[in-house]
C-alpha cells in the first residue's frame, strides 16, 4: 500500500490535502513549542508561549490534523506536554 493510499480519519471528515497540511502546521508548532520551553529556564514568556502554542496544537490537532490508526497522537503528545508545561509554570520555587 503506498502512502497516498492510506485513508486518514479526521474528526470533520476534511479533504486528504487539508488534513495532510494541517498535520505539517501542528508538527512545525510542536517543534517550536519544545524549542521555546527548552530556552524558557527563566523567563516565563517564553514558557507561556509555549503553553499557548500547544493549546493551539492540541485544538488543531483534535480538529483537522489526521489520523491514520484512529489514535490522535500528536494531540494526545501536545496534551502531556501542555500538563508537564503547566507544572513548571505554576511551580513557585523555580525561581529561588
Amino acid at each position: 500500500m503506498k502512502l497516498t493510499e492510506a485513508n486518514s480519519v479526521n474528526l470533520f471528515g476534511l479533504p486528504a490535502g487539508l488534513s495532510s497540511k494541517a498535520g505539517l502546521l501542528l508538527s512545525i508548532v510542536m517543534l517550536v513549542a519544545g524549542c521555546l520551553i527548552i530556552l524558557a529556564k527563566n523567563n516565563d514568556f517564553l514558557l507561556f508561549l509555549a503553553l499557548m502554542l500547544w493549546i493551539f496544537g492540541l485544538v488543531l490537532g483534535l480538529l483537522f490534523s489526521p489520523s491514520f490508526s484512529g489514535i490522535y497522537f500528536r494531540p494526545i503528545s501536545c496534551f502531556l506536554c501542555l500538563v508537564i508545561g503547566l507544572y513548571i509554570f505554576t511551580d513557585y520555587n523555580r525561581k529561588k
